[in-house]
């Protein structure tokens, strides 16, 4: 891919859809079955309506291209290491791709790893979240958004044509670019939303752990925490606690018009189940039933919200009491299967069950959909709930731009001084190599000289080089700041021959 804008659409989506499907080309439901689309309830329209058709990346309006990042120079030799970023998000696949490719935090350390010692990737980060999947890496080699789109399809164990359309990619400075707007939420499905930014913060913390964050992935993701904290405290981008979690909880009251006497199962205790159990509780639920799998958790947070907790293998039973189950476990598969909730329905006399599961990979099988007086969201169907939060923040979204472009010129300044320091060590060292080469060709010559004389030799031959190599070395900071200040190091790299590909005492034959 040429560009970093992913080449797919979203359309309609239907229960059995593959992943690699050209998604804008399946037709809806009713049309599949050549019957007009029978009157629906409002309820019934936002679980089983299709997703908005997007026809570019959100944010594609503020990205504009800048200049690449400089080779990363090292003291000894050019090795020209570029920065680049692998994903997929919720624009650009649906949630049932998402999960095939999603990291589980117990696995990133095995993957970073894996691209550092299979892959050839000098530097690496995977950012995984409910909404994205983002592998961050700096390689001195070619090909390497090939390797790393070959990594992600082998380490997921899935056919590499029926993703890849889903992907897109950046590189140089639209790396720093992208993720500095992932960190400040203007990438989010909820705009301004809370969680990424400690999410971001945890894959740096797995990646410096694993010891694949070095100079570059460092650096970026440190400032990216930085824009995010700004973007907070200096604009109103944050506004209300947004997040995935009171998505949910808004979607739940969209579905009632009184939260009071409604009884909710919660499933999972991690933290966007803490924030949805703290979301609901604020709108005055009548109970909430907490289960996960580690039962300590689970009695702990149902203390904290007046609740009750039951084992993880219980929740079935409680299908058929509670109004409305919110899903967000990091089980890898369903937890929640149509027969579970089919006996569930037996008892519930008529009375419908409403499932919002924003867990990724999913915990409630898709099926479930198809079983009377049961309505199914996913994350997925959280974009009608959100759309007119990102209208109302639009004029926070261009603020927040604004500090981004400042975090990026700071950012590349900081690059391309980097490229320079390298090459003032690689000059001087070579300056002085050659002042020692021609005291030692004279030393014969000036053998009858004192030991004071030859160090008043030795002191002139140092202040000429010193001298000589003044204005080069002022010259280089300064071109190191130029629009195309990493081709100007080079060519004095070139011209010193500072690479070593041929023996400076060598002349041409």
């Amino acid at each position: 891919m040429s560009d970093a804008v992913c080449r797919i659409h979203l359309g309609f989506r239907s229960s059995n859809h593959r992943p690699g499907c050209a998604l804008d080309d399946e037709p809806g439901l009713a049309a599949d079955s050549g019957r007009s689309p029978t009157p629906r309830s409002p309820v019934e329209e936002i679980s089983r309506a299709p997703h908005t058709r997007r026809d570019e990346r959100r944010h594609r309006g503020w990205r504009r291209s800048l200049l690449p990042l400089p080779p990363l120079l090292s003291a000894r030799e050019t090795i020209p290491v570029l920065l680049h970023t692998l994903g997929l998000n919720h624009t650009t696949a649906p949630v049932e791709v998402r999960e095939k490719l999603s990291f589980a935090e117990s696995s990133q350390s095995v993957a970073l790893r894996q691209l550092l010692e299979s892959y050839g990737m000098a530097e690496a980060a995977i950012l995984s979240t409910c909404n994205r999947t983002e592998i961050y890496a700096a390689c001195d080699g070619e090909g390497t958004a090939r390797r790393l789109r070959q990594f992600l399809a082998e380490v997921h164990d899935l056919d590499l044509t029926d993703i890849e359309p889903c992907f897109y990619e950046f590189a140089d400075a639209d790396v720093s670019l992208h993720l500095f707007g992932v960190s400040s939420g203007i990438d989010s499905l909820v705009i301004g939303e809370s969680e990424i930014l400690g999410q971001v913060r945890r894959a740096l913390e797995t990646a410096q752990q694993t010891g694949s964050a070095r100079l570059l992935i460092n650096e970026v993701f440190q400032r990216a925490l930085k824009i995010g904290k700004r973007a907070r405290t200096e604009t109103d981008i944050g506004r209300g606690h947004l997040s995935v979690s009171t998505a949910a909880v808004e979607l739940a009251g969209q579905i009632f018009d009184r939260l009071e006497d409604r009884d909710v199962l919660l499933l999972g205790a991690g933290e966007m189940a803490e924030l949805t159990a703290q979301y609901l509780v604020d709108s005055g639920i009548h109970q909430l039933v907490v289960a996960n799998r580690t039962h300590e958790r689970a009695v702990e947070l149902a203390r904290r919200f007046r609740g009750a907790a039951i084992p993880l293998d219980e929740f079935p039973s409680r299908l058929a009491e509670v109004d409305i189950v919110i899903s967000s476990t990091s089980a890898p598969d369903f937890l929640v299967l149509p027969d579970m909730v089919k006996q569930a329905m037996r008892h519930r006399r008529g009375r419908p069950l409403f499932l919002i599961d924003i867990a990724v990979p999913r915990d409630v099988d898709p099926l479930i959909r198809q079983i009377d007086s049961v309505f199914l969201f996913d994350i997925d169907d959280l974009e009608q709930v959100v759309e007119a939060n990102r209208k109302e923040r639009e004029e926070e979204i261009r603020s927040v731009q604004s500090l981004i472009d400042e975090e990026q010129t700071d950012f590349l300044r900081w690059l391309k001084a980097l490229g320079s320091g390298p090459l003032i060590v690689d000059l001087c060292r070579h300056a002085d190599e050659l002042r020692q080469q021609e005291l030692d060709r004279w030393s014969g010559k000036l053998s009858h000289l004192s030991e004071d004389d030859r160090s008043a030799v030795e002191a002139a031959l140092q202040g000429f080089a010193n001298k000589l190599l003044h204005q080069p070395l002022v010259q280089i900071r300064k071109l190191a700041n130029t629009e195309n200040g990493y081709l100007h190091l080079d060519t004095v790299r070139r011209l010193f021959n500072l690479d070593g590909h041929k023996n400076p005492e060598e002349g041409e034959s």
